[in-house]
């Protein structure tokens, strides 16, 4: 026992018992009950004493314990007997499992011989039936042989499948092939095909038209299903089309025949820079026997409910792959003829147009456009429609007279010059030729040749602009920017159109790149959309046309500005506080030195409505306005000093001068000559008036504490737009007021 310990028992005795310890007597009674306690815990704690929990305890773990190993010792027993049963079961059930794959081996190769019985056995059946001719038979025995195919579709038994693949074809064949003659003898009976326009015209007999319908049952009966024949390939663009039904095929036949003759040979027929002459003559055929094979053959292709086979589209689409076939063998060659390519490349446009808007021919069918589209026919393509492009805008731009002719029309307000009309017809060609493409890729080729010839077109109008010497209202200057003014609003209308929002859509997802903001667009009273209203695939050209318009709209301004100013001196350098007071306003007239500066501002607006489009002469008045408006008021009224007859004068010269000019075009001119206006209504005021509002204006001007009525005093005389100051010091221009004037800057 450890120091501690010992230490904590003393510790506990000494506390319980204290000096019980000094007193033998109690400490024997104390030494008799430890040891009486010391031997009850003894016993409690011995195992063997089963009278008290720990004995119990231990007595029933060892009885556990005993049937625990008896438990076991059965349970390996059990394990060892079981282990010995399923040793003997796996020999049966191997033995079983060898039997049973016996079995079902012999049970396959009883099916796999009943099914080579039962094809044998319809095939000696087919060889008697054919024997007989009797064709009704022979396509119901083949249908059985199509259902065996069918089901036999998934079977991994690939020697099987291919031995009746084998005895489909062949009976496919050999039943084709002995239809297909009587097919042709009644085709001959109603004349077809019908090489007169006449022909298609004529009845043929009820008996051979039944005979016809009868066996272009059988020859639909005798089809091979879809696992057991491919694609027919004249043409590798033909490879993912599914062959024509037989009756079809074999309607088509005496046409190919004929197509091939007279387009493939030797014959004067055959002419490469005439591609005209057979895509007229397929739609010659189409037009004269759709009405033949509808009326006739579809009703048995419904009989038989293949709802999914067209009579009339597939013989479209079979004649169109005719035509196919032929582009095919000519582009390649034609890619050295610029002239013969691009006329063949029109023609072949021209046709697959023809075929959609009059016989509503589906986009998933065969079609010439897929030749056209091919990489090197396609980068043939874009390069020829970009060279002719760029030469017919060298023909429209070669006189730059002519060029900017207005054309006539039926809208007076509206002056579209020939190269604008020109160059959009160009365009919109453009357009037609390639929007019936499938591919999204191959349109969005074509809008970026679009975009290309928009810029370049700018461009060339730029250099136009810059070539411009001298009087610009007088040269070319105002046509151009009708020219761009019209531009912009077709390049707005076309990114609303359907077609562009579409190629809008294919863009974005292709390019998958943020927007950059545009440049600031500068003010010119222009109610234009802005370019963030204006997400089309044209918002980058629109946003430069818009530009470009917008800087020569204000050139236009600044030019009439300037000669006004040049033509204002001697109007400027007036004597304003020399000029006597009239007695009467009415007996007033236009000061001599303003002549020349109306004179000037009447004869270029004049010019710049006869020369400009109604919108964009909306603009420019107004800019001259708010700019003369700046420069009278600054450059005349604030240089000058005005007595009574110098401000009354001024006041008449604006008002019944200056602003008649500009009525014709808004109904309240003065709206834009505000400053003007304003300035010699504080000139014509009274003296007593002039000198009570300067002296109002000067006392609240800082003034805190008081209502701040300025704004309302200067209101009555009819100042709105003007801050107190500039009032003030409007008001110090009048000659008649000269006590402590201050100027304010």
């Amino acid at each position: 026992m450890d120091s501690e310990a010992k230490s904590r028992i003393l510790s506990e005795l000494n506390e319980k018992y204290g000096r019980d310890f000094i007193d033998p007597v109690k400490c024997r009674q104390i030494f008799e009950e430890l040891q009486k306690r010391r031997l009850d815990l003894e016993n409690r704690l011995d195992v063997k004493n089963t009278e008290h929990n720990l004995g119990q305890t231990v007595q029933r773990a060892e009885s556990l314990i005993i049937q625990c190993d008896s438990a076991t010792e059965n349970a390996r027993e059990i394990v060892e007997k079981i282990n010995k049963d399923l040793d003997e079961i796996d020999e049966v059930r191997k033995e079983t499992k060898i039997q049973f794959y016996k079995l079902n081996t012999l049970q396959c190769t009883l099916q796999y011989m009943r099914v080579i019985q039962q094809i044998e056995f319809l095939s000696e059946e087919l060889q008697k039936e054919v024997g007989k001719k009797d064709d009704e038979k022979c396509a119901t025995i083949f249908a059985n042989l199509c259902e065996i195919s069918r089901n036999l579709a998934d079977l991994p038994a690939t020697h099987l499948r291919s031995y009746l693949k084998e005895t489909l074809h062949f009976w496919h064949n050999v039943l084709k092939e002995k239809l297909a003659k009587d097919f042709d003898d009644i085709l001959i009976q109603i004349k077809w095909p019908f090489v007169n326009t006449n022909f298609s015209l004529v009845i043929p007999l009820q008996a051979n038209v039944q005979k016809l319908q009868i066996i272009a049952e059988y020859l639909l009966q005798i089809e091979l299903p879809s696992e057991s024949t491919g694609p027919i390939v004249t043409s590798s663009l033909l490879a993912e089309y599914p062959p024509l039904c037989l009756p079809i095929q074999l309607l088509i036949s005496p046409l190919r025949k004929r197509f091939v003759y007279h387009f493939f040979g030797t014959r004067q027929t055959n002419r490469p820079d005439k591609p005209e002459w057979y895509f007229t003559q397929i739609l010659t055929w189409i037009r004269d026997h759709r009405e033949f094979v509808g009326k006739w053959i579809q009703p048995v292709i419904d009989k038989l409910g293949l709802h999914h086979i067209d009579a009339k589209l597939e013989l479209t689409s079979g004649l169109v792959q005719l035509a196919i076939e032929k582009l095919c063998v000519d582009l390649p060659q034609l890619q050295y003829d610029d002239f013969t390519f691009s006329h063949t490349i029109d023609e072949a446009l021209g046709f697959d147009k023809e075929l959609r808007e009059m016989y509503n021919y589906p986009s998933n069918q065969p079609s010439v456009v897929s030749v056209l589209t091919q990489a090197q026919v396609f980068i043939k393509w874009l390069t020829m429609e970009k060279k002719y492009a760029t030469e017919k805008m060298d023909a429209i731009l070669s006189s730059s007279i002519e060029a900017f002719e207005p054309i006539a029309s039926d809208v007076e307000d509206i002056k579209v010059t020939t190269c604008a009309d020109a160059f959009i017809t160009l365009q919109q060609t453009i357009t037609e030729r390639y929007e019936a493409l499938p591919q999204p890729g191959h349109r969005l080729q074509f809008l970026d040749l679009q975009l290309e010839l928009f810029d370049d077109f700018r461009v060339r109008l730029l250099q136009l602009v810059n070539a411009v010497e001298g009087d610009i209202i007088d040269s070319v200057y105002p046509m151009i920017t009708n020219t761009l003014f019209y531009i912009e609003n077709v390049l707005i209308d076309w990114g609303a159109m359907l077609h562009y929002l579409n190629l809008f859509y294919y863009k974005t997802q292709f390019d998958n790149a943020p927007k950059t903001p545009n440049s600031s667009i500068l003010h010119d009273f222009d109610d234009s959309p802005s370019d963030s209203e204006t997400e089309t695939v044209f918002a980058d050209a629109l946003s430069l046309y818009r530009h470009m318009r917008k800087d020569l709209v204000c050139t236009l301004s600044e030019f009439v500005i300037m000669e006004v100013k040049s033509k204002s001196k001697g109007y400027r350098r007036e004597r304003w506080n020399a000029i006597p007071l009239e007695k009467e306003y009415r007996s007033l007239s236009l000061t001599p030195s303003a002549c020349p500066m109306f004179e000037v501002i009447a004869k270029r607006l004049h010019q710049l409505q006869k020369s400009l489009e109604s919108k964009l002469f909306t603009i420019i008045w107004r800019s001259i306005a708010q700019h003369l408006d700046t420069f009278l008021f600054e450059d005349l009224i604030l240089d000058n000093r005005f007595t009574m007859g110098g401000a009354l004068q001024l006041k008449f010269d604006i008002m019944r001068n200056l602003l008649p000019l500009f009525s014709q075009f808004s109904m309240k001119p003065e709206n834009y000559f505000t400053q003007v206006i304003e300035a010699t209504n504080l000139l014509n005021i009274t003296k007593g008036s002039a000198l009570l509002l300067r002296e109002t204006l000067l006392a609240l001007e800082g003034a805190t504490g008081v209502e701040d009525t300025r704004g309302k005093a200067l209101k009555e005389v009819g100042v709105t737009q003007f801050t107190p100051k500039m009032s003030i010091k409007i008001l110090n221009q009048r000659t008649d007021i000269t006590v402590n004037r201050i100027d304010v800057d």
